[in-house]
């Protein structure tokens, strides 16, 4: 059996079968064809084929295991002369793509397939993470589930999950918080910032704290200056209109942040984004911070944002912004690569599923390859196993699993998505 990894094909699968370019000579859409090959029998008969199995098929020589291939050469054959293609043009649209010989797949999805070979146009490090895509009815009447297992899945703290880690970021936000502290937040896309972020709101509220978090609510975060969050803390504070001049508000700021702090409220600065802060902005934010009234700090600062705010908090690379570097604590989040299981399991356990009815045993040891890729111009391996790219992976992969009449998410089927 072919490694599990990235996507197994079939050596000459980088070309398409000749019925590819023939619908695009003659300018017959995809959905028309589509629409004419039909399941024969279940309880699909009569249905057509989805566009991403026919979009498999044409390009990737995938044949689809619950329709003969013979009823699809037929239904496609009857579909073209109909169309009044020339009769030899038909004979060869099996053909792959500059052969002149049919090449014709046995339709055994994977297991005879061989890994394909690197080449220029195809190197060996080439990764794409899987797109996002909807989870079909189909998919869901399959794998018997009452709603979707990733579609406003966190409703309160039970549905946050986190691992070792994520609770060590979580914590530390908290901790920022209650204590005035000053913390990074650099997570990729999906890797469950704004989940961390919402959380913290919620668990301030509930517990009562006297926090007061303000949030900036600039959209555009690279226009966001000084003035801007003197506006924002003003704003929350206080019914005060902000003064004209920089000096002016800081002092506003100032008095506001201590006579508040003296009831005994404790304030967190809290920036999402934060990727986008320019430097200048992001030197000021030590100033921000260094509020004081006697020994007590007046002001905590979160800042939350994707790989670029850790390159901005280098001071290798921003040496002119150290004094703010220095001071602030980068709190990363990790992929999910070991807890890949648990975060599952939580996932589908909200909606009464066990994980053994949807994945063969050998399909999470795929995804984590699937996820995984050499580090360009390394040997090091990267792993994007976030939770936002572990979803739309499954979504795909259940998906398919019904289009090809598998019962579950196997192993080879991942490596395949």
């Amino acid at each position: 059996m072919a490694s599990i990894g990235r996507p197994i094909t079939d050596p000459r699968s980088e070309k398409p079968y000749r019925l590819h370019g023939l619908l695009a000579k003659y300018g017959i859409p995809h959905s028309e064809l589509r629409a004419n090959i039909k399941f024969e029998a279940g309880s699909r008969a009569g249905d057509p084929i989805a566009s991403s199995t026919l979009s498999q098929l044409l390009t990737r020589h995938a044949w689809p295991r619950t329709i003969r291939p013979e009823v699809i050469r037929e239904q496609v054959a009857a579909f073209l002369a109909a169309k009044k293609i020339p009769q030899e043009e038909i004979d060869t649209c099996w053909y792959i793509d500059g052969s002149d010989a049919e090449v014709f797949e046995h339709p055994t999805l994977l297991t005879e397939l061989q890994p394909e070979k690197p080449s220029a146009a195809h190197p060996a490090d080439l990764f794409q993470l899987p797109e996002a895509e909807m989870l079909s009815h189909a998919a869901r009447m399959h794998f018997n589930l009452p709603r979707h297992p990733f579609l406003d899945d966190v409703q309160g703290p039970q549905d946050v999950y986190l691992s070792k880690a994520q609770r060590y970021v979580r914590e530390s936000m908290y901790y920022a918080a209650r204590h005035s502290g000053f913390i990074a937040v650099v997570g990729e896309s999906g890797s469950g910032k704004s989940t961390l972020r919402r959380d913290l709101v919620d668990r301030v509220r509930t517990h009562n704290d006297p926090i007061v978090i303000i949030q900036p609510q600039t959209v555009d975060k690279r226009q966001l200056t000084a003035a801007h969050i003197c506006d924002a803390i003003i704003a929350d504070l206080s019914t005060e209109v902000p003064k004209l001049s920089l000096e002016a508000k800081g002092r506003q700021i100032q008095r506001i942040l201590a006579s508040s702090a003296r009831t005994g409220l404790q304030h967190v600065l809290l920036i999402e984004e934060a990727h986008d802060l320019n430097i200048a902005t992001l030197k000021y934010l030590k100033r921000f911070w260094e509020l004081e009234d006697g020994f007590k700090k007046l002001l905590g600062i979160i800042l939350i944002g994707q790989p670029e705010l850790g390159d901005r908090l280098d001071e290798r690379r921003n040496y002119d912004a150290r004094e703010v570097i220095r001071r602030c604590e980068i709190a990363r989040l990790s992929p999910l690569n070991g807890n890949l299981e648990e975060y599952l399991t939580l996932k589908f356990n909200r909606v009464q599923v066990k994980l053994e009815s949807i994945f063969e045993p050998d399909a999470y040891d795929a995804i984590r390859a699937r996820l995984t890729r050499r580090r360009p111009g390394t040997n090091e391996a990267e792993s994007q196993l976030y939770p936002l790219v572990v979803q739309n992976l499954i979504v795909k992969c259940m998906n398919q699993a019904v289009e090809l009449g598998l019962p579950k998410v196997s192993g080879e089927l991942v490596g395949r998505v």
